[in-house]
């Protein structure tokens, strides 16, 4: 649950029952009874509450949600904010900003720290960071994923940051630009390049740079999820800014997160060549990757600017046959079509591999989890203390 977007610690009516655990007609009751008042109405969302007036009701207890710490619900952010069918950074939706504003803008954006001089990308690595990532990645094995290289890319950009234990903001804010210009330059055939968009189209050719920025823009954040609740739990216990973005590449590094397009893309090739089999498959086997969503049920913006985008390279009829196949899965299933297959369909489209997606995904996400770990240094430290429900023997 996060403090509206509408204005500061503004709540509507779902987020409120959301928070306290209670129905939507329950908030109904509270305001007729006069327990609860709204703080204005808005066209768009209806009902506006004051976040410390629904706070209240917890701590008087009349509602269902009883406080306890590590709870996600507690976590206050002004960071990004996801509804149904929209994602905003900051109060910006993502749809005015992907294709429009650059990504190194949409990082500072986010961490709410400007760009630094001529050098867009932000820590744009030494000729000796270059070195030591070099030797590092010499000695992976030759089966290492991006993730892989990812993780050692950001050991090497803790190791040879002689300010690491800074935990000032300014020295996060650049610690996080640094690790990710690092991770892009291990990829495959990488070379240092003015901004991620045009680092990541070297390993990542022949897509355009235009192209991959306005994907780092799309999936630069989306609140809490389990990656970036992992960093803000790293930062919360004192880590310094590399080993959070480690934690964050930890818990990303799954088919359920970040490497779920690699899966989406194999579905979407044969959906392409055959796409009534892959309908008939989906509605009798159960979901394909890329398809349902935790927060969106109608629509995932992503993968609607994603697709709208690359639609126009497809060949006639396949734009139309995979448009069509997420209608029919989203009324008859309820399964929205998401962004992993909006990124693999970016492979797809290019001719990429198939961690292409996985490889944007990660360093865009870095932009976000650097601006929730600056969030989270305001924070009371070791705030994170999640109570087990003991359910084995007794003695």
């Amino acid at each position: 649950m996060r403090p509206g977007e509408d204005g500061p610690g503004e709540l509507t009516t779902a987020q409120v029952a959301d928070y306290l655990g209670v129905k939507v007609q329950t908030v109904y009751a509270y305001v007729s009874r006069g327990v609860l008042t709204p703080r204005r109405r808005d066209p768009a969302v209806g009902s506006l509450f004051a976040l410390a007036d629904v706070e209240g009701l917890v701590g008087g207890g009349r509602s269902g949600r009883r406080r306890r710490p590590g709870t996600s619900e507690d976590v206050r952010t002004a960071v990004t904010e996801v509804r149904p069918g929209r994602l905003s950074y900051r109060g910006r939706d993502v749809r005015d900003l992907a294709g429009r504003v650059p990504f190194e803008a949409v990082r500072a954006l986010l961490t709410g720290v400007p760009q630094e001089g001529d050098d867009p990308a932000g820590g744009m690595p030494s000729d000796p960071d270059r070195a030591a990532l070099a030797r590092v990645l010499g000695a992976l094995p030759e089966g290492a994923t991006p993730m892989d290289r990812f993780k050692h890319a950001v050991l090497v950009a803790g190791a040879t940051d002689v300010g690491r234990r800074d935990r000032t903001p300014a020295a996060f804010a650049r610690a996080g630009a640094r690790a990710a210009s690092l991770m892009a330059l291990s990829l495959p055939g990488a070379r240092p390049a003015p901004t991620h968009g045009e680092a990541l189209a070297i390993p990542l050719a022949p897509c355009p740079p235009a192209t991959l920025d306005a994907a780092l823009v799309l999936l630069a954040d989306h609140d809490l999820a389990v990656s970036t609740t992992a960093v803000r739990v790293a930062v919360s216990s004192g880590a310094d800014p590399y080993g959070a973005l480690l934690a964050g590449l930890a818990a990303a590094d799954s088919p359920l997160h970040m490497t779920a397009s690699s899966l989406a893309l194999d579905w979407l090739r044969s959906a392409l060549a055959a796409p009534q089999d892959a309908l008939d498959a989906a509605l009798t086997r159960g979901r394909p990757p890329g398809f349902g969503h935790v927060v969106y049920t109608e629509q995932d913006p992503r993968a609607q600017v994603l697709l709208d985008l690359l639609g126009p390279h497809l060949p006639p009829g396949e734009l139309a046959a995979l448009r069509r196949i997420g209608s029919e899965l989203l009324d008859r299933r309820g399964w929205v079509l998401n962004v992993d297959v909006g990124l693999a369909l970016l492979a797809h489209v290019h001719g990429l591999p198939r961690w292409a997606g996985t490889a944007v995904f990660a360093c865009a996400r870095t932009a976000g989890w650097t601006a929730h770990a600056l969030e989270e240094l305001a924070e009371p430290g070791m705030r994170f203390r999640l109570r087990g429900v003991y359910s084995g023997p007794r003695s």
